[in-house]
């Protein structure tokens, strides 16, 4: 039985009761009266509805508003989100996460939990999928169990980004610009061109740079910084009077500086000298390094490129059936190089190429023709092939003091002073090894969901998808420069120190199948003309996945475990209100969630591989709203209570790793007319409850290494605020924002692959930024 007791219907009273993020209030505006909230047209169920009538926890934002709140990518879009986290140690390493499930693995083997799409495309494998959030028409976020409607990988919740396309009868654009703090600059706009009868061109792109923010005290380029170049050209054709063609491209690149994980054990000193240069503060500067020759002398920091292409068809056989097809390309291939053990001694030196392709096709037949019923059912084809790379150099001389206890803590040694060891001259000082995982896959999906409107009132949903997958996943590790005297390699055995090499440094292949089927079950029913209440039941399907470990003697056989598919069963009930001539609008939803086979994340050494936790449970509620009692006001609220916990295993009791347990956000739009214009301030506040940064919820039973327990976040807030000033009858606007304006020192990440060593490492979160912007529309 999913429901524990009267739990999730009081908690769906509750959030009837509570206010939240007025989604719709900033969407194309469909009323006459300027004080009425606008309503936002979204596809989440594959056709055109109104948010209010979509029976599913969905929040959907307009690109209009995500630009007056200043949204650029999903990190801060998560804010607003009610139940949405998104981290984001670098364009390379994201963290999705939905109602406490995180999806962030970037191993070529593994499959996300969370489903990221851009214009109906999956663009979810990890290292591909962070991407620059311009000149879009929308971005709707469907919450629980989405299998049925979005397939593999959407476990717990798809995000669908909807970009711009090119209009046909449209000639215009617009142009921005902003600088601030921290040597921030971004350049962007967009220019619609309409080509002649029946055809036109959008082009669109930004480029945004900004310093780093943690300090590197050994000189060079502060750590953490932005450096982004995107672009985008959408072409339409009226290929007919039934028939529309979009083909858009998508093109982003990002070099940033690396990732500040930050040693709490070892004080940042010179490398040369020995002397201490910094302090142990988790926010303050690093002094972090690489080694010469590793990676090509690729600094630290990442090297990454993103390409798709997508086509889009849409043909309307007649005034009730009409046929869509999305075709889609797409690849990435990223290079990061990082300092894992978080201090200024090359002890470990990291890096991770990472790369796939993709290919899609989806075709789809709608049915609507005004009646009770409307439909859509349809096929698709996915495929995928990747590999995740991971070089790792280590200095034995430190590491072996490191493990020995004799770097001295917290300022460790010099390089001189270690080299000058006598004891240690055997050992190796760039020993470098390399591990790499291969993934493909071949999926083919059926699906059909059906709507009867039973009465004027009454709607009844249902919904199902069989997948059949056939998946074959690698590994392969090599010694590039012999084996490690620390790790006691003979004159005929050639050891690894610290992963150990496959046969002849080749990699070995293992295949499965796996066939599964999701379904989901809906009610909805109209309390009143502006007052709708639902109830579903849905599953979801985490697709199984083989569990990849290296050997554990050299030149021995990589050991492949075949985990069972991630399932979880999902109850649901909300409410969406419309209130006072539609200028409050409400929505609350309560959910549980029972899972089984939950995948979880373990280490075989460094290596993170993937193992089956056994059972998990959560449940919780989740509010929005917006409320807009004149043309001069608008507030707007979110909040999500989510109680996530492992029911067995050696995590049982535990919290879920980048999940709190309470969060909200409020903010408002504020204006007055004064000096022949609007003036307008939209403050926003966003605040979460403590996280754990890994699923061991750092308990020192759990861990070998590390017995310090600090590796979480306490509950902290960020206040926002952007002003701006508009001219009457003018096309041009001057703004001003700050992000962090308190200061707020926290967290994004903490333990990482340092954590392995006994030395975890911790990743701040931004600053204070604070700037002014110019735009202007034609």
């Amino acid at each position: 039985m999913i429901v524990k007791n009267s739990k999730s219907g009081l908690l769906a009273f509750a959030s009837l009761l509570t206010l939240s993020t007025a989604a719709p209030a900033m969407a194309q505006a469909t009323d006459q009266d300027p004080t009425n909230l606008a309503e936002i047209i979204v596809t989440a169920q594959k056709r055109e509805q109104s948010s209010q009538e979509v029976p599913i926890a969905l929040t959907a934002y307009s690109g209009e508003f995500l630009k007056e709140i200043g949204v650029q990518e999903f990190e801060e879009l998560s804010l607003f989100v009610p139940g949405f986290e998104v981290q984001n140690q670098s364009p390379n390493n994201p963290g999705f996460v939905i109602r406490g499930i995180t999806s962030d693995s970037g191993e070529a083997t593994n499959e996300p939990r969370v489903s990221v799409f851009q214009d109906g495309v999956s663009i979810s494998r990890s290292r591909g999928s962070y991407i620059e959030l311009f000149d879009n028409e929308r971005i709707e976020i469907a919450k629980g169990p989405q299998s049925t409607l979005y397939g593999r990988g959407a476990l717990i919740g798809a995000v669908n980004v909807v970009q711009n396309k090119a209009q046909l009868d449209e000639l215009g654009g617009n142009a921005e610009a902003e600088v601030g703090n921290y040597g921030y600059y971004m350049m962007g706009g967009a220019v619609n061109v309409p080509l002649g009868e029946g055809l036109a061109l959008r082009l669109a792109g930004r480029v945004k740079e900004r310093d780093g923010f943690v300090e590197n005290l050994l000189g060079g380029e502060d750590f953490n910084s932005t450096d982004t170049l995107a672009f985008r050209a959408a072409l339409r054709g009226q290929l007919g009077p039934r028939l529309t063609a979009d083909v858009i491209v998508n093109v982003q690149f990002d070099d940033p500086s690396g990732t500040s994980f930050k040693s709490l054990t070892y004080a940042p000193t010179n490398p040369d000298t020995g002397a201490v240069i910094g302090d142990l503060g988790r926010n303050s500067g690093a002094a972090l390094t690489t080694a010469a020759g590793f990676e090509d002398d690729q600094p630290l920091g990442l090297d990454r490129s993103v390409y798709g292409v997508t086509g889009l068809l849409n043909f309307e056989i007649n005034d009730a059936f009409s046929l869509s097809s999305i075709t889609a390309f797409r690849q990435f291939d990223g290079t990061e190089v990082f300092d894992p053990d978080g201090f200024s001694l090359p002890v470990l030196v990291f890096a991770e190429t990472a790369k796939a392709e993709m290919a899609s096709q989806e075709l789809r037949l709608n049915y609507d023709n005004g009646g009770t019923i409307t439909a859509f059912a349809g096929a698709s084809y996915f495929w995928e092939k990747g590999s995740q790379s991971v070089p790792l150099r280590t200095n034995e001389r430190l590491f072996a003091l490191l493990n020995s206890g004799g770097l001295p803590r917290p300022n460790g040694l010099s390089m001189p002073f270690v080299n000058g060891i006598p004891t240690l001259a055997p050992l190796k000082t760039n020993h470098t090894e390399t591990y790499t995982n291969y993934g493909e896959t071949k999926a083919i999906d059926l699906f059909a969901d059906a709507t009867w409107a039973v009465t004027d009132r009454l709607e009844l949903t249902a919904g199902v998808r069989f997948t059949s997958e056939d998946k074959e996943s690698g590994y392969g590790a090599q010694l590039n420069n012999g084996g490690s005297v620390a790790g006691g390699s003979t004159s005929t055995v050639a050891r690894g120190l610290i992963i150990q090499p496959t046969l002849n440094g080749l990699a070995q292949y293992q295949s499965l199948e796996d066939d599964g089927v999701t379904y989901r079950a809906v009610a909805r029913y109209e309390l009143a003309d502006t007052l709708n209440v639902y109830a579903s039941y849905a599953t979801g399907r985490r697709p199984k996945v083989l569990s990849v470990a290296g050997p554990t003697a050299p030149r021995g056989n990589v050991r492949f475990t075949e985990l069972p598919a991630e399932e979880v069963e999902s109850l649901e009930i909300g409410a969406k209100g419309e209130f006072f001539g539609r200028t409050l609008t409400i929505e609350g939803s309560a959910y549980d969630y029972n899972y089984s086979n939950f995948q979880t994340t373990g280490r075989n050494g460094v290596q993170f591989i993937t193992i089956n936790a056994g059972e998990a449970s959560s449940y919780g509620y989740e509010g929005q709203g917006s409320w807009r009692p004149s043309d001069m006001f608008t507030a707007f609220a979110t909040y999500a209570y989510n109680h996530s916990r492992f029911d067995s295993g050696a995590f049982e009791g535990n919290r879920f790793r980048l999940s709190p347990d309470h969060s909200y956000s409020v903010g408002a739009r504020v204006s007055a007319k004064a000096l022949g214009g609007e003036f307008a301030a939209t403050p926003t506040y966003t605040w979460q409850s403590k996280v754990f940064f890994d699923n061991n919820n750092d308990r020192t039973d759990l861990q070998s290494a590390d017995r310090i327990v600090d590796e979480f976040q306490d509950a902290y807030g960020l206040m926002n605020l952007r002003l701006t000033y508009t001219p009457d009858n003018a096309n041009w606007q001057v703004s001003a924002f700050g992000s962090n304006l308190l200061d707020e020192e926290y967290i994004k990440d903490a333990g990482n692959t340092g954590d392995a060593f006994g030395i975890a490492t911790f990743i701040a979160g931004e600053p204070r930024y604070y700037g002014v912007g110019f735009s202007v529309s034609y």
